[in-house]
């Protein structure tokens, strides 16, 4: 059981470090709560499917599991302000960033997705936010 937890954590680890060397911007959860208490706060799109969604969300976040196929114009972000892009794990969510800041957006990834951000203590809501 050690074994399989350390290869998971190492996993994440290479995993980061990985779309690090790549030029993606992380944002670790605890800095995403720090930037969501500030007068900029960031663009939230949440990459997840709508069931994933509904579960438990960050408020203010922008359901869109279209994002990798759609156009990032059509995302409906604004270019002039800085978008954290979110999944359940952060294993979807950097490509989707990678795309956004190649168009030119201050894009990052939430580091360890959701399950990094519930693990950090932050704030969630339930429902698929109609």
């Amino acid at each position: 059981m050690k074994a399989l937890v350390l290869f998971v954590l190492l996993f994440f680890v290479a995993w980061d470090l990985g779309w690090l060397a790549a030029g993606l911007r992380q944002t670790p959860p605890w800095r995403l709560r720090r930037l969501r208490e500030g007068t900029a706060k960031p663009q939230l799109l949440d990459v997840r499917t709508p069931a994933e969604y509904a579960l438990f969300h960050i408020p203010g976040a922008v359901n869109r599991p279209d994002a990798m196929a759609a156009d990032a114009a059509a995302l409906g972000l604004d270019p002039k302000r800085a978008v954290v892009v979110v999944c359940m794990t952060g294993h979807r969510s950097p490509f989707v960033a990678k795309k956004l800041a190649a168009k030119g957006y201050d894009a990052s990834n939430l580091t360890w997705g959701m399950l990094g951000w519930k693990l950090a203590g932050g704030e969630s809501v339930s429902g698929d936010g109609r």
